[in-house]
């Protein structure tokens, strides 16, 4: 029987083995908590993914009903045998750096009773047994189920309000948190990531940092053929292409430690030719191993010595850097695995707001840090397990490793100002005027060395 309908039917039929409450005081086991996990009422539901990040899950499935909102994924790494006493285990101390997944579970369930449901229930079930529990305010329900054959621990948790409304917050937060998770996230069987992280209408600099990393440790990126831009710069050198898109400079790096910042392993370079097709090489097939960067018309004006105004742009020889372990569609090429990155660093034309490092730990992005990067409202999204956090383990703790990513941010955004004044000096190719030219170099004090 599937785990998440043997719930349903437990919670409506009211039938148990064994029953009983909450004894010790609720109240001193919150105390614990940051405050941050019961302001915001999605946080139970974030804190679920890390959950099954953290242990090893692939992807994780909400199904969003009208009086309920079921959460289910498989676990490579949970076991039955944790959750036999509930109880218990809800007034110990909230996990250790040892147990990441279960820590992260523990904060899921007292921020999702903070709620004060109608009823609360959760099951797991392994090859050796299975448990199961509904809440209801203080009381608790438990029943016992026999193992299933295979590995791993089915989960499953099944949140029924006591008002009953859409699920509006919970979707938007999981687009938002999960936009770049390597856990696959599908709300109601639809997929909500990779997605593009938003960050304005026309983006001034797309800076990626591709990594040959683990790819549970990395930002998992869309298709890039969704992240059009004008000029690239690929690792070997300024590149113009003549292409359509709303982000002026990409630029392809990855990390290279030095003396002063030593934040992750060191990486190759990457140096990627961009290779070029039309329409009529497309029908014929681009080579198997080409990924696909951009495709599309030719900027108006630049036509000269082709024959249409149809193009290609990809690159080969992706192999030493990582990919995601999940393909996806890319439209007229296929299905292809997008690429991970350590860090994606995007600064709007028209900053809104202050610049941000966005940290993920565990296929979920973190409260956002003020920093200062160089560009005026830029957005670093960095994977690094190595930033600390506070109880709740959503917000960062401003330390020296923040500190030491803002520095290194810094001094990565000032080698992109250079190629930004450069291109910016042709800026009546790529559609900006002198005015709008004078007002970008304005905002991003681009004339400041």
């Amino acid at each position: 029987m599937d785990l998440a309908v043997y719930l349903e039917q437990l919670a409506q039929e009211g039938s148990c083995d064994s029953h009983g409450s909450f004894s010790v005081d609720y109240a001193k086991a919150l105390e614990k908590l940051s405050q941050r996990l019961f302001r915001d009422p999605t946080c139970w539901l974030i804190k679920l993914v890390q959950a099954a990040a953290a242990s090893g899950a692939r992807d994780l499935q909400i199904r969003p009903l009208r009086d309920r909102l079921e959460v289910q994924f498989h676990s490579p790494s949970f076991r039955s045998a944790q959750f036999q006493d509930l109880q218990t285990l809800l007034h110990q101390p909230l996990g250790s750096e040892e147990e990441p997944a279960l820590a992260h579970f523990l904060r899921a369930f007292h921020a999702s009773r903070s709620a004060r449901p109608d009823s609360l229930a959760w099951g797991a079930v392994d090859a050796e047994a299975g448990f199961s529990y509904v809440v209801r305010g203080q009381e608790i329900q438990r029943q016992t189920m026999t193992g299933r054959p295979g590995a791993g621990c089915d989960c499953v948790l099944a949140l029924k309000p006591a008002t009953p409304g859409p699920w509006l917050e919970e979707e938007r937060a999981l687009t938002g948190r999960c936009a770049l998770s390597p856990l696959a996230v599908c709300w109601d069987r639809r997929r909500l990531n990779p997605a593009v992280p938003q960050v304005g209408r026309h983006v001034l600099l797309d800076r990626l940092y591709l990594s040959g990393r683990p790819v549970k440790d990395l930002l998992h990126l869309p298709h890039l053929t969704q992240v059009p831009s004008l000029v690239y710069d690929l690792g070997n050198g300024y590149k113009d292409h003549y292409s359509h898109g709303q982000t002026l400079l990409h630029q392809w790096r990855s990390y290279r430690s030095n003396r002063d910042h030593k934040l992750w392993e060191t990486e190759p370079g990457p140096d990627f030719p961009i290779l070029e097709s039309d329409v009529i090489q497309e029908i014929f097939g681009i080579p198997k191993a080409a990924y696909a960067i951009n495709h599309g018309r030719i900027r108006t004006g630049r036509l000269e010595g082709r024959n249409n105004g149809y193009q290609i742009l990809y690159v080969t020889g992706l192999d030493r850097f990582a990919l995601s372990e999940f393909p996806l569609s890319q439209g007229r090429f296929g299905v292809r695995r997008p690429l991970c990155a350590q860090a994606w660093l995007r600064c709007p034309v028209q900053p809104e707001g202050e610049s941000l490092l966005v940290v993920q730990q565990d296929g979920v992005l973190l409260d956002p840090v003020p920093v200062q990067l160089g560009l005026a409202g830029a957005r670093a999204f960095v994977s690094d397990a190595s930033v600390q956090t506070d109880l709740s383990g959503l917000v960062p703790i401003r330390d020296e490793r923040v500190e030491k990513l803002e520095t290194w941010l810094l001094d990565e955004t000032k080698k992109s100002r250079k190629d930004l004044r450069k291109a910016l000096r042709w800026g009546s190719k790529y559609g900006y005027s002198d005015a709008a030219v004078a007002q970008i170099t304005r905002i991003h004090s681009l004339d400041v060395e």
